[in-house]
């Protein structure tokens, strides 16, 4: 039987529960008894789910990277100190089961979805190069799917350094993905020749499982759906903050009255706890709240694309949510900042719905906003119609053929 564990993972985000899900039901799917593990930074209540998460945290790393399982009674001390600081039974065992899963794994398969670029800080990306130094440890060949990498202008002292880091340790992954054209050429710039272009894997893989197969029957809930041919607002907190937050708020309040004052339905879907603030600093503003309709809760990413095929087209700026609507055909109005959103948009002959927050002018989104009403039948058939196209190869069989070669 086969073993993978697959890292850079995390059940809050949906987008990377999405990833880790798409990986997983392929991989059963190619591998029919096989075993997958998730090392997940972040989860709730693993008992809910069908399949293993271990927790791939700070203490984690750490007992693995300094071997703390050879010494099994530090390993009880240590983990018994954590539990009782934050309060929490999820590494009790953990450390000697992560540690036999890295003996026995055939693979690491590292699903994160960005991590090594400037627009984070460099000990993110170092925890991703901690991940592979791991594999190398272990004698275990690993493949980094999709994700984004660079720009890698940190503007610090240490930069050149801290890339010989990257470019010595990411030749040791078998292939590299990456995500979007700006990411493989900066990593190809660094003379690394095991890197390919390949778009997200949750929109490459036909296969993706529902609610049913992921989640235990107790774990199951109602889903909420939104009114009959509603426009979908999902809200990103992270447009106010690289935004104008001002103006990214009126232009929210702005979007709403007029699709309202049109006879437009309109429902925000809160996909992330993360943003429940700005939805309701939308609400406050829109004088027919009352109009408007939301829904929130915690659903698993599978609910999630099933409601949101329920929507005529979205507004949408959360990278998974554009994913999981043109899973479905969806159209999508894309208020973003990042090449991710270009690219993606790219792939569906989308490119005149995707705005930078930080450059684009309120008419001319409401332009598109009113063009997209007009067109969005037009526009779901253009998507369906690049989706198969897209999908017409795996990811992630390529992955399992390049673990081969």
């Amino acid at each position: 039987m086969k073993t993978f564990i697959v890292t850079g993972i995390q059940m809050r985000n949906k987008g990377s529960q999405a990833m880790f899900l798409s990986l997983c039901h392929t991989l059963k799917s190619l591998f029919k008894d096989c075993e997958v593990i998730g090392f997940a930074n972040k989860y709730d209540s693993p008992e809910q789910y069908n399949f293993k998460l271990l927790p791939f945290d700070d203490y984690t790393r750490f007992a693995l990277k300094y071997r703390l399982y050879n010494v099994p009674p530090l390993v009880s001390a240590s983990t018994y100190v954590v539990g009782k600081l934050r309060k929490s039974g999820k590494w009790r065992g953990a450390v000697s089961e992560m540690e036999s899963a890295l003996r026995r794994a055939d693979a690491i398969l590292d699903a994160s979805g960005y991590t090594l670029g400037s627009g984070w800080p460099k000990q993110s990306g170092r925890t991703l190069l901690q991940t592979i130094d791991l594999a190398r440890r272990y004698k275990k060949r690993i493949i980094l799917l999709p994700q984004s990498f660079g720009p890698f202008d940190w503007g610090e002292k240490d930069d050149a350094k801290f890339l010989e880091e990257v470019k010595r340790t990411l030749r040791y992954a078998s292939k590299i993905y990456a995500r979007e054209r700006e990411g493989y050429e900066c990593l190809t710039q660094l003379g690394l020749n095991n890197v390919e272009l390949s778009a997200d894997m949750v929109i490459r893989e036909r296969m993706f499982p529902s609610a049913s197969d992921i989640l235990r029957e107790h774990a199951r809930r109602e889903i909420e759906y939104p009114p009959d041919n509603s426009v979908g607002f999902i809200i990103n907190q992270n447009v106010f903050r690289i935004g104008d937050a001002p103006a990214v708020l009126d232009l929210y309040a702005r979007m709403i009255k007029e699709l309202i004052d049109n006879g437009e339905k309109v429902c925000i879907l809160n996909t992330s706890t993360a943003d429940t603030n700005r939805v309701r600093d939308v609400l406050d503003k829109v004088t027919d709240r009352h109009k408007v309709d939301v829904i929130t809760g915690e659903y698993s990413s599978p609910e999630l694309i099933e409601i949101i095929s329920r929507f005529k087209y979205v507004v949408a700026s959360r990278y998974h949510s554009v994913v999981f609507a043109y899973r479905s055909g969806v159209p999508a109005v894309i208020l973003g900042w990042a090449s991710k959103y270009v690219d993606l948009a790219l792939l569906f002959q989308q490119q005149d719905y995707v705005f930078d927050i930080r450059a684009a002018s309120a008419d001319q989104i409401m332009r598109k906003v009113s063009e997209m009403g007009a067109n969005y039948k037009t526009e779901s058939q253009r998507i369906k119609n690049c989706l198969e196209n897209v999908q017409a190869t795996s990811v992630v069989r390529q992955a399992m053929s390049a673990l081969q070669g």
